[in-house]
């Protein structure tokens, strides 16, 4: 018995004359490209590529490990000097801790402070991998740990500024402790800007202590006051002063420890010279 369905307000439909719809094509594009996009506006990396923020993380990645190496050398030998010292101090003083080590050789202790100069010249010659090793080597030369490494200050000058051209060419997304040492960096060095204004102009540390702090009122009101270029103060570029006078007093104090002493014998045998 053939079976007829009859739909209410429609018409007759018999099963096996109805077809079903025939079935959705897929749009024929490029595989790993976005519906509805032109492959030719779809810059994305191809699949399985590296991005250029990647390519330069793996490289500084590189750097890394040879500066992880570094410091741990530098920190094995700083730690082993320190050891041998505190021995020496209870053998000294006939400490009961002192009397479970050999005893104390002075030349053991040369030959681990050479080790640890060493390992400290090394580390300021090994390429940075990032801000916050900058940091670090820069505070080492302020210091003078260099000193008696036989590295000279301009070779580790100069490797700093190698280590700034790589991060600035391969630059990646800062993680924080990154770029909390950075503006650390950023603020240290405008402190001191502000410092050697005060001592050319024999400001007082109470005198610059709201600036010290770093409020952008206290700032514009530092920089009106004693007519200090705003662009220099802040990332020390251009002009010290608004003005084109300025002064020497200001100009002397800013400039390097040995040029500045240099100035000032020149000076007292000019006046040595004038009162004869």
């Amino acid at each position: 018995m053939k079976t007829t369905f009859r739909l209410v307000g429609g018409t007759d439909v018999d099963p096996a004359s109805a077809k079903s719809p025939p079935p959705r094509r897929k749009r024929d594009r490029p595989s790993g490209t976005v519906q509805g996009i032109d492959p030719s506006l779809d810059n994305r990396p191809p699949a399985g590529s590296l991005s250029t923020t990647a390519e330069n993380g793996r490289l500084r990645d590189r750097r890394r490990d040879a500066w992880r190496m570094a410091d741990s050398i530098r920190s094995y030998w700083q730690a082993r000097l320190k050891f041998e010292n505190a021995i020496a101090c209870a053998q000294n003083n006939d400490a009961p801790e002192g009397r479970s080590h050999p005893p104390y050789d002075n030349d053991d202790r040369w030959a681990i402070l050479a080790k640890y100069r060493e390992a400290i010249a090394q580390q300021l010659l090994t390429p940075a991998p990032d801000t916050a090793a900058i940091v670090w080597k820069r505070a080492a030369l302020k210091s003078g740990q260099h000193q008696y490494t036989g590295v000279k200050t301009e070779r580790i000058e100069r490797a700093i500024a190698f280590d700034l051209e790589f991060l600035t060419a391969h630059p990646v997304r800062r993680s924080n402790s990154e770029a909390m040492a950075h503006r650390r960096e950023f603020k240290e060095a405008m402190r001191q800007r502000i410092r050697d204004i005060a001592a050319s102009r024999d400001l007082s540390d109470e005198e610059i202590k709201p600036v010290l702090k770093l409020k952008h009122h206290e700032i514009a009101r530092f920089t009106e006051t004693h007519g200090v270029n705003l662009g220099w103060l802040l990332e020390g570029k251009g002009r010290i002063f608004k003005k084109d006078q300025q002064d020497l007093a200001a100009v002397v104090t800013m400039m390097p420890i040995a040029d500045q002493q240099a100035i000032r014998a020149t000076v007292r045998e000019i006046l040595q010279e004038r009162d004869q």
